[in-house]
């Protein structure tokens, strides 16, 4: 067949042509879930919740050693340790009892009485105060009843206290590195080296160290723990311990109140003298200015000028209502009120008016010149010169009274600036008269404050009351407190945990693979088109390749398993499954032979005649899973001008044929990569062959699938899991969609029974025996 006949036989989708290569490509573009050929697809390789479940469930026996020989270890430590015993007294501490002298608006008294949080822990720390250790040390005789701890070991080349000057002129003199030994002997080595001194410096360290304090939350509870290894003695420590602290805060408050009454006298004589030496200075001083009070707050030059300066204010009240009525009697007198209340006037007033009424009764009898009439005007004339001469006297009475009031005033305002001056003059030695009533105050104040604070701790004095109470001694433990074995384990699970996880974490680091189906997607981007179980069952006697179980027990979970791989592929495109399928893997023992070989036989099954090319010339292998010669095969067919269809060998399976390596040639690229490889391909369509699949060699390190892959356009990836490292893989992907190939999906085999779904076998078993064992094929 010509090559111009290979390109036109297109129809049938086998031959890849240079005029249909690159709608195959777009094509495969289209399929969900792929990237382009030319892009590289990043995986995520984070670690989800999932990955750690799977992880601890597949290193549950490593944690659980671990974790067990961490407890071991623990209780044997707990076991071998000495047992310490803890003895507790609870104490009540109540609030700060009030001090002895007290004075009011004392800042430190509101100080005491306010925080209470400081006291308690003021409390707590004179509990673990040295005083208070040194005192029960004594009392107990703990420096001889116990070991007083060797002094600790000074260096032979250490000078004297005294010898000061020898040694600075030796480390003058020494190189630099005797100067460093020198300073760091200083800083290690007590400034003392008194035997004495240091073992009670050891006594009192071991004491504060096995003293513990404990306040109880939100109460005024204290506990006061004493830990040793004699169970009696340690309470007895905690008794004595809380009973000298009683006693030492009683012995404080007694002297204090000592203190207080002798400061408390001095402070009273030296305030009576201070007293009766400021009444003297203030007597004196109001004699020497001729000071009259009436109160403790008035003076009579004060009253005086008080009174003048009312009597003032009343007269200026009566100047000005006369001035107003006499202004309002010049203005219009008739209506004046003076005129208006005079009875003279008004009696004037109605005789005149009576008359008028005469009048106007008799002018309609008689005319005005009648001598009546005329009488009765006379008289009306009279009245009204009567009531003018009235008008006159009232208005001049007025203006007497207005002078009179003015008078008074004019001299009220003369005696009241008279009296003003001398209150000006009182005020200047009021002033240093106030600073001594002042003085006299201050101190009589004081001396009444000390004499009566005299005379309550003359009183109470005696009576010395205690803030502290023991509500619970301490008694013999009868079980150690330390070491605490459930504690211990506890801590010993916990470091195991976490020991274990490094472990883990440590293997999960080397064992760089993927383990798990849904990492395939997660971190290579490509759709996993199926799993297939690792199984346990032994290899029978005879070496039965397992691939061959597809065909012999169409039922079994490895059956069932390659048969959804199948039905992926026939959904991998809108065409169905790839007709030409090209099966790869990164290295060599990943299960591609056996994979190619059972989807093989599961097409086969459909009823479709399958062709299954051994493509690895370098190490073949498809001829011994079949169990038939190698004496000819593709390296023939492409080293020479044999036609293929000779070399096609028929199986015992149905719908199935073979079509072997042959001998392995020197240059598998170079037959690969020439045109007879297309000319088989449209033979086998020629043939009525429907699927062909091709066993390629590895990825890495070999350019064979690649060419294969390049020729046929589909890839079927092979990846057995807990084997391959993800770095190889990618690499081997890499390879791939730099020569512009995308597989069309990966089949995951070899996977671990922890790794698998859930109700794997539910889906896929049928019943039978789960057992069958998968070897590591190529």
């Amino acid at each position: 067949m010509s090559a111009s006949e290979i390109s036109r036989d297109d129809t049938s989708g086998f031959a890849p042509t240079q005029a249909n290569e690159l709608a195959l490509r777009q094509q495969y573009q289209l399929q969900p879930g792929m990237a382009r050929a030319e892009e590289e697809q990043v995986g995520d390789d984070s670690l989800t919740l999932t990955d750690i479940g799977r992880i601890i469930l597949k290193h549950k026996w490593t944690l659980l050693l671990v974790i067990a020989l961490a407890c071991a270890v623990a209780a044997i430590r707990t076991f071998l340790s000495t047992p310490i015993y803890r003895s507790t007294v609870i104490l009540q501490i109540d609030r700060a009892t009030p001090r002895v002298v007290r004075f009011e608006n004392d800042p430190e008294q509101e100080r005491m009485g306010g925080d209470d949080a400081i006291s308690m822990r003021t409390q707590q720390e004179l509990l673990k105060s040295r005083s208070l250790a040194e005192r029960v040390i004594d009392e107990l005789r703990l420096d001889q009843s116990a070991p007083s701890g060797s002094p600790l070991p000074l260096s032979p080349t250490k000078k004297p206290d005294g010898d000061n000057g020898e040694a600075t002129a030796e480390e003058n003199s020494g190189d630099y590195l005797d100067r460093l030994i020198n300073g760091y002997r200083k800083m290690t080595s007590p400034s003392v080296r008194n035997s004495e001194v240091l073992g009670r410096e050891a006594v009192v360290g071991r004491f504060l160290k096995s003293l513990t304090v404990e306040p109880v939350r939100s109460s005024r509870l204290v506990k006061v723990h004493v830990d040793n290894t004699d169970p009696a003695l340690a309470a007895r420590i905690a008794n004595s311990t809380v009973q000298a602290f009683i006693a030492m805060g009683m012995e404080r408050r007694l002297e204090a109140s000592s203190y207080a009454k002798s400061f408390l006298e001095d402070q009273i004589k030296q305030m009576k003298a201070k007293l009766e030496e400021s009444e003297r200075r203030l007597n004196s001083y109001a004699q020497a200015n001729q000071i009259l009070t009436l109160d403790d707050k008035t003076s009579a030059i004060n009253q005086t000028y008080t009174d003048f300066a009312a009597a003032l204010a009343k007269a200026e009240q009566e100047r000005i209502k006369a001035e107003a009525v006499a202004a309002e009697m010049k203005r219009n007198p008739e209506a004046s009120i003076a005129v208006v209340e005079n009875k003279t006037i008004q009696a004037y007033k109605e005789r005149r008016a009576k008359l008028q009424i005469d009048y106007q009764e008799n002018l309609r009898i008689y005319k005005p010149d009648f001598p009546k009439m005329q009488q009765i005007q006379a008289q009306i004339s009279e009245i009204d010169t009567q009531i003018k001469q009235e008008i006159q006297n009232v208005a001049g009475s007025l203006q007497a009274h207005y002078d009179a009031v003015a008078k008074q005033e004019s001299l009220l305002k003369e005696r009241v600036s008279q009296t003003r001056k001398q209150v000006l003059t009182t005020q200047d030695h009021g002033i240093d008269m106030n600073l001594l009533k002042r003085e006299v105050d201050t101190n009589r104040q004081l001396y009444d404050s000390l004499l009566q604070r005299f005379k309550e701790l003359g009183v109470s004095g005696n009576v010395v009351s205690n803030n502290v109470s023991v509500v619970d001694a301490a008694e013999p433990s009868l079980f150690p407190y330390k070491p605490n074995l459930l504690a211990n384990l506890l801590a010993g699970i916990v470091a195991g945990i976490l020991l274990g996880a490094a472990i883990v974490v440590a293997l999960e680091v080397m064992d760089d693979s993927i383990k798990y189906p849904d990492e395939v997607e997660r971190v290579l981007g490509l759709p996993l088109l199926g799993v297939i179980p690792k199984l346990n069952r032994k290899r029978s006697l005879t070496n039965k390749p397992v691939a061959l179980e597809v065909h012999e027990d169409p039922r079994s979970t490895l059956a069932e398993a390659y048969r959804s791989v199948r039905t992926a592929l026939q959904f991998s495109t809108a065409e169905g499954a790839p007709k030409r399928l090209v099966v790869t893997s990164t290295t060599r023992n990943e299960g591609k032979s056996t994979t190619s070989l059972a989807l093989a036989i599961n097409f086969a099954q459909m009823g479709q005649r399958v062709l299954l090319i051994d493509g690895d010339m370098r190490n073949p292998t498809v001829h011994k899973l079949l169990g038939i010669p190698n004496d000819f095969g593709l390296s023939n067919l492409l080293s020479s001008d044999n036609r293929g269809d000779k070399m096609i060998t028929p199986t015992s399976i149905p719908n199935l044929s073979v079509l072997t390596a042959g001998p392995i040639p020197p240059n598998p690229v170079d037959l690969l990569t020439g045109p007879k490889l297309l000319l088989l391909l449209n033979i086998t369509s020629a043939l009525g062959i429907d699927y062909v699949i091709v066993d390629a060699p590895p990825m890495l390190g070999l350019a064979d699938s690649v060419v294969l892959g390049n020729q046929l356009q589909n890839v079927l990836f092979v990846v057995q899991a807990s084997s391959t490292r993800k770095t190889q893989i990618k690499n081997a992907l890499r390879r791939l969609r730099q020569s512009g190939l995308v597989p069309r999906g990966v089949v995951l085999t070899q996977t671990l029974q922890h790794a698998l779904p859930q109700d794997y076998e539910s889906y896929y078993g049928y019943g039978a025996d789960p057992a069958a064992a998968l070897p590591r094929s190529r």
